[in-house]
């Protein structure tokens, strides 16, 4: 994976920074990111919520990099110097 750059990105309206990007895997093309924020509860709730949450920013494709608004689900939540990191997968294609 290459090394991207953190970009202003809300998580269901939560402010923060974060960016999506695009992994080729044997079913196709599939969407990941990390979003950065600073209110440790509300990220956490979105990884115990059975609903999608919402993620625009960035996203990294290929050499693109487009600004994108698309569902993702909440996999993992870890606490970082630069806040909580929430990284998700897309639920739907960008």
């Amino acid at each position: 994976m290459s090394l991207y750059d953190l970009h202003d990105a809300t998580l269901n309206d939560m402010d923060g920074e974060g960016f999506a990007y695009s992994e080729k895997t044997v079913y196709g093309k599939a969407y990941k990111g990390v979003f950065f924020g600073e209110n440790e509860e509300k990220i956490e709730d979105l990884a115990s919520e059975e609903d999608d949450a919402t993620f625009e920013g960035i996203l990294y494709d290929r050499s693109r990099e487009r600004e994108k608004s698309f569902s993702v689900e909440v996999t993992d939540v870890v606490s970082t110097p630069s806040g909580e990191r929430a990284d998700f997968v897309a639920t739907e294609k960008p």
